[in-house]
């Protein structure tokens, strides 16, 4: 690049590296340079995962094979579509109207589209076969996917030079609001290897808010705050289906980088319970904040305490920065059972006692006959019974049901002894001897009449 200068450094001995082409390095474009991209993705975003290479299926009006051939395909955690043409020396005059096209055929992709040319990526690049849902699962844990991300990418031109009137273009296509970057790179020889780096030519980094449109920064801020809240809900849903927390679970606050979670550590300590939250079964704010008693989004009582105790406002990923008792964050937990999943209801039954399954089965006929439309499901850690919208989950524990009976204030007085915990949204009972029913059955009338009403 214009400006730069490499060294190599022995004590007190600096030598000069020699820039060089990549051709003059015996380097070609498909098995080197794009090779490099896809081992570390970084290079064209941080947050980038490589969705496909080489892609050429693309049919043209009559129902034909375009032969145009796309250098890589990605997508960023915002689950925006990355369109990356490379060029091993200097950029052509038409590189830029080569990668808008490229991105006009990109914008009409579909989830299908996209499972199956990921899955034909990752079969040639295993050796072995992955089937396009086994692909879509793996977009899908990287990020959330959605029709805007898909028919709105953007682009990334990389050469190691570009012609005046590509950057003139390539300014003016920002400016109307179109995300489109270019990034230089430059090969050095030394005594003993060739080096490669890599800058981002335009925008400049450090000034890009400024040069980038107010349309396009605003966008991207937007796209950003609806992906993260897409990823909330995605990940406390499939939390609550699977049943993979306890209500009244205790998470702990900690930060995925050693840096932040250093700079947080003192304003933690100065009042621990800043610490901690109780899991609850709220589709919307399912953590309570022991520091406050209030109910958060995971990402709205991240960033609540990130700009408190270290001053920053920026998005994150909030389910990450939450950890169960074994470590593992809520990211981690739901990622680890598919969405949705049922499991044998035997598998559950199988762990009553005799005792405990007269209890049970007294329970379970006092739930299903509150009304014909409740219904039964099994989940991973118990039973789940619906209405119109949830009304009751049941575990099994080696001497004793717990139920927790949803839309029940569990701080209402009057409560029978069998309600041993809860918050506003549910209550939990225990039930242990069949006696137990006769203050059970009030208080599941009273919540199917809340869920009915």
């Amino acid at each position: 690049m214009a400006g730069e200068m490499v060294f190599t450094v022995s004590g007190p001995v600096a030598t000069a590296a020699q820039p060089i082409g990549l051709a003059e390095a015996g380097l070609r474009e498909r098995q080197h340079l794009q090779e490099w991209v896809i081992a570390h993705p970084q290079v064209i975003g941080e947050d980038v995962k490589i969705v496909t290479a080489e892609f050429g299926r693309w049919t043209d009006a009559s129902g034909g094979l375009e032969r145009d051939r796309l250098d890589l395909l990605g997508l960023d955690s915002t689950g925006q579509l990355v369109v990356v043409e490379l060029k091993r020396d200097r950029a052509p005059d038409t590189v830029d109207m080569q990668a808008l096209k490229y991105a006009a055929l990109v914008s009409r992709f579909t989830r299908d589209h996209l499972a199956q040319a990921h899955a034909q990526f990752l079969t040639a690049r295993r050796g072995e076969p992955v089937d396009p849902d086994t692909a879509l699962a793996e977009l899908e844990q990287w990020a959330s996917i959605t029709d805007e991300g898909l028919q709105q990418p953007r682009l990334v031109l990389m050469a190691s030079q570009f012609p005046k009137t590509v950057t003139a273009t390539v300014v003016f296509l920002n400016q109307v609001g179109l995300d489109v970057r270019l990034l230089a790179f430059q090969a050095y020889r030394t005594t003993n290897d060739v080096l490669v780096t890599v800058s981002q030519h335009y925008p400049p980094p450090e000034v890009q808010d400024f040069v980038l449109s107010p349309e396009l920064t605003q966008a991207r801020q937007e796209r950003g705050e609806r992906q993260t809240k897409q990823r909330d809900v995605s990940a406390v849903t499939r939390l609550l289906e699977a049943d993979l927390l306890e209500p009244g679970e205790r998470l702990e606050f900690k930060p995925p980088s050693a840096v932040l979670q250093a700079t947080v550590e003192p304003w933690i300590q100065a009042q621990p319970n800043r610490r901690y939250a109780i899991w609850q079964a709220d589709p919307t704010k399912p953590l309570v904040w022991e520091a406050d008693g209030q109910s958060y989004s995971p990402t709205g009582l991240t960033r609540h305490i990130l700009g408190d105790a270290a001053d920053r406002t920026s998005q994150v990923q909030g389910p990450a920065y939450w950890i169960n008792s074994d470590g593992h964050t809520l990211v981690e937990l739901a990622r680890s059972v598919p969405a949705g999943q049922d499991v044998p209801a035997q598998l559950h039954l199988d762990k009553l006692n005799p005792t405990l399954r007269t209890v049970f089965d007294a329970v379970d006929a006092a739930i299903t006959n509150l009304g014909t439309d409740v219904t039964r499901r099994s989940r991973i850690k118990g039973f789940k019974y619906y209405a119109q919208r949830k009304l009751v989950d049941l575990q099994i524990h080696n001497d004793h049901l717990s139920v927790y009976i949803r839309g029940l204030d569990a701080h209402a007085p009057g409560l029978p002894a069998i309600i041993v915990g809860g918050t506003h949204l549910y209550s939990h009972a225990q039930v242990r001897p069949l006696a137990d029913l006769t203050s059970l059955k009030p208080l599941l009338k009273q919540a199917y009449r809340r869920a009915s009403a």
